[in-house]
């Protein structure tokens, strides 16, 4: 079970914590705070719905803003605690969770499994390689957290690596440093996936310098900004900056199982650099009164001379290893000249291993490994198991145990090489100017441009130059520039590249669109109080698609009618447009519009009267009113019809809208609401757990999450009720027990009646008792048709125990009608008693959300 503290609370844990557990560190995730919470817990981004694209998306700002504001200790569940079954979504997921500070599996709630295997091949063994990537970096990651602590988060914004007016907007959002040597670039969206969800990576900005993709050892030349990087669903775009020192540890399951004897660094070198690690007990609380050690690692290359300098270890903890061993890899492109290794004040001899197994079993040894693969972890007999995941040589080198609170080890390599080839260059010849380059109108838009061009005999990729940056390794003829401003002209310079040089640019221009609307609601639901004609529903008029048509029955009087559009969402209402048909019978002359919360009482917004054409007609709301639905009288109409090409509906720019049902506020209706309705049926206002997003929940706003709130998403699941079903709710309840005196362990029958019902799409009531005189034994559905139970017995935070009968149809099912019995309560007799309890807050619910109350 998880819990919720206010700041406050998580304070109090943090300092019980170590006083009653002998010290112990605390570990705390919070899904809430304020400013001073980093001091006592990590943040969890909340219920979220995975196995889409969107929750990617909006979680790596969500991550590298938390850094920004302070908090550096960030997760969230993996591939959501909701939704999922979605294989790859649920690898790119796990593939950049990896370069974050925590991992969180959870889906109690959910409909379907996280772990990482529950998706099957090829996700278990991506997952399981990327999971044992993060155990291997944990004394990096640790390091770098320990910076965190005074300086700069884990998770780091370009801005703090590079800050330059494209890195400080929100062009970098996507991708962030991890720690001060990886550079992770999260494949969030599809660009051009194939099935199995192999896909390229654009917009990569990589600050000045030298960027080595990990998994090939390509090396990209930054202050750029790289395109058609290639993501194969295994792939996780990742750099590693040049000069990179990297602690690690042997791959494990827990940190119980990293050799703590055992010292690994991998090391890119490149000019000079340096890297402190960090490390203490794990466990308690002494790190706080200097019971830690740091070790100095320095690297320094030049002319053709790499040399790599572990200082002595400075500082002791409880369960510090002083003697351990230590294994070097270093990145290269060719087999060094010469390989020497000292210890303190001595030179140790190295013998040359022939194979990575007499490697692995020596010491004072190296290696040349000429083929490294990183692909060591996939399940036996898997079909990724073959994949070979090769990267650039590595010089792997052993130095036997020493005491590292002593000496020095210092490891010296003659004629060290790191210069893989560009293996984008492979043509050569001479480059004409890209022709046809431009932005034609179908590929303009409010906030987007993409320009296309002839493609140039001999380039191996293009250049665009677009607002002071370099766009570079395109290798289609066409690239997506989006986040634009609608009607903004924009400039572009184009060239094409081979190994032979650089073909001189062509210059061009385009203007984005205007974004008409962008602020226009969207899943509209309406009814109209005449019979539409057959081929000519009402729901055209709220399709976006200005092609298609409403009209009324022909030969069949229409006006007066009224249109009523559930909105489907809460918003703050700025006006409606009306697009007539382009001329002709049903063109809605005069009227008066409404708004309201529940789709039965109404305010008033103001009276309308358009001219007799086909032009756009527009109706604005002077006050901004916040509503659910709207009501359009229309009193006077072009041949007594009425008809439209679509309504619009706009809120206020900027504003949000809400959907009412939508408990987990990830903007859908999904089965995952309806699991949280179950496990918040009978809530009150008062309860500890009720008030925030489940407050939310309460969509008829009496203080109780009851069947009116639980139906408005059991009717949008499994397709919806059918919206042109008119029948309304009617009906009352009645109670009744065989007797009213009960001995002490009688069990008492509660029959529930219902008595003229028509209509009944839920039912709920509340059923207060004191827990003294009863106990709740269990309810019996007799005639309830296809109605879901989700009865609860709840004992309230202010100590007042009250069940909860609740039945619900969920999608289009049968509704109850007629007199009948309808299920039976039974509680047991704790005492003799006379049997008086009655029913509150009793509500029928219809189809249409409408209710009766008993």
């Amino acid at each position: 079970q998880g819990y919720s503290f206010g700041l406050n609370g998580v304070a109090d844990v943090a300092n019980i914590i170590p006083r009653y557990g002998g010290n112990a560190r605390p570990f705390i995730i919070s899904l809430d705070g304020w400013a001073g919470t980093q001091r006592y817990a990590a943040v969890w981004t909340g219920d979220q719905t995975g196995g889409e694209w969107e929750y990617i998306r909006f979680h790596i700002p969500t991550y590298i803003g938390s850094g920004l504001s302070g908090q550096p200790n960030i997760t969230s569940d993996m591939d959501g605690i909701f939704g999922g079954k979605n294989a790859i979504v649920n690898i790119r997921d796990f593939q950049w969770k990896a370069f974050t500070p925590m991992q969180l599996n959870m889906d109690g709630w959910g409909a379907n499994e996280k772990y990482p295997y529950a998706l099957g091949e090829p996700a278990t063994s991506i997952n399981r390689t990327y999971l044992k990537l993060k155990s291997a970096l944990l004394p990096y990651t640790y390091s770098v957290a320990r910076q965190a602590l005074t300086g700069l988060p884990i998770m780091r914004a370009m801005l703090l690596e590079d800050a330059n007016r494209f890195t400080l907007g929100k062009s970098t959002q996507y991708q962030y440093m991890y720690g001060p040597y990886f550079l992770v670039a999260p494949v969030y969206q599809v660009t051009k996936t194939d099935k199995k969800g192999n896909d390229i990576r654009n917009g990569i900005y990589l600050p000045k310098g030298k960027w080595i993709d990990y998994f090939s050892g390509n090396i990209y030349e930054g202050n750029c900004i790289i395109n058609n990087f290639k993501a194969p669903v295994w792939k996780l775009p990742l750099f590693v900056k040049e000069g990179a020192i990297i602690p690690m540890a042997n791959p494990n399951n827990n940190v119980s199982e990293i050799n703590k004897s055992l010292r690994i660094y991998e090391v890119y070198p490149a000019g000079k650099t340096s890297f402190i690690q960090y490390d203490d007990d794990g466990s308690t609380e002494s790190y706080k009164t200097g019971s830690y050690a740091t070790t100095l690692i320095e690297s320094f290359a030049e002319s053709n001379t790499a040399t790599i300098t572990v200082h002595p270890s400075k500082g002791d903890f409880n369960g510090f290893v002083k003697k351990q061993s230590t294994e070097f890899r270093i990145n290269v492109t060719h087999q060094p000249a010469s390989v020497k290794v000292k210890v303190g004040s001595e030179i140790i001899k190295l013998a040359r291993a022939t194979s990575m197994r007499s490697f692995a079993n020596g010491t004072n040894v190296y290696f040349y490994d000429a083929a490294p693969n990183l692909n060591q972890f996939s399940i036996k007999g898997s079909e990724f198991e073959k994949m070979a995941i090769t990267k650039n040589p590595r010089l792997l080198v052993s130095v036997a145990e020493t005491d590292v609170t002593k000496n020095a080890i210092t490891l010296t390599v003659k004629g060290f090489v790191f210069a893989p080839a560009n293996c984008l260059l492979t043509s050569s010849g001479n480059l004409n100017t890209p022709v046809n380059a431009q932005v034609n109108d179908t590929n303009r838009q409010a906030f987007a441009l993409k320009p296309t061009w002839g493609k140039v005999a001999n380039a191996d990729y293009y250049e665009i130059n677009f607002n002071g940056q370099l766009y570079t390794t395109i290798t289609d003829t066409t690239l997506l520039f989006e986040d634009l401003a609608p009607e903004t002209n924009y400039t572009f310079k184009l060239r094409a590249v081979n190994k032979t040089g650089r073909s001189a640019w062509a210059q061009f221009a385009a203007t984005t669109k205007m974004n008409p609307l962008q602020f226009a609601i969207k899943d509209i639901v309406g009814q109209c109080t005449m019979e539409a004609e057959e081929g000519t529903e009402l729901s055209n008029l709220f399709d976006f698609d200005e092609t298609s048509m409403w009209h009324t029955k022909w030969d069949a009087k229409a006006v007066p009618f009224d249109v009523v559009m559930d909105l489907r969402s809460v918003n703050q209402l700025n006006k409606i447009e009306y697009l007539p048909r382009n001329r002709g019978n049903g063109i809605w002359l005069k009227g008066t519009i409404f708004y309201g919360d529940d789709g039965t009482t109404w305010t008033k917004a103001s009276s309308f009267e358009w001219a007799k054409n086909g032009e756009m007609k527009e109706f604005a709301f002077s006050n901004h009113p916040t509503a659910r639905y709207i009501k359009i009288n229309v009193t006077e109409g072009i041949g007594g019809y009425g008809s439209g090409r679509e309504l619009y509906v706009f809120k206020v720019p900027g504003t949000e809208s809400f959907i009412p049902g939508d408990i987990n506020n990830d903007h859908r209706i999904d089965n995952n609401d309806l699991t949280s309705y179950i496990n918040y049926t009978g809530l009150r206002k008062g309860d500890n757990d009720f008030e925030g997003y489940i407050s939310k929940g309460d969509v008829n706003k009496n203080g109780l999450i009851d069947a009116y709130d639980i139906s408005t998403v059991a009717t949008r699941l499994d397709g919806g009720v059918n919206i042109n079903n008119k029948d309304s709710v009617a009906g009352r309840l009645e109670l009744n027990t065989p007797k009213k005196v009960y001995d002490k362990n009688d069990i008492v029958e509660i029959t529930v009646k219902g008595v003229n019902l028509a209509s009944v799409n839920a039912l709920s009531f509340s059923l207060p008792y004191n827990i003294q005189d009863f106990e709740f034994i269990g309810i019996t559905a007799l005639n309830m048709r296809s109605m879901e139970n989700m009865t609860n017995d709840r004992l309230h935070t202010n100590g007042k125990k009250i069940l909860y009968p609740t039945f619900v149809n969920i999608g289009e099912k049968e509704t109850l009608a007629g007199s009948g019995d309808l299920f039976v309560i039974k509680l047991r007799a704790k005492h003799t008693i006379n049997f008086d309890l009655k029913p509150v807050d009793g509500l029928l619910v219809g189809k249409h959300l409408e209710v009766v109350k008993f």
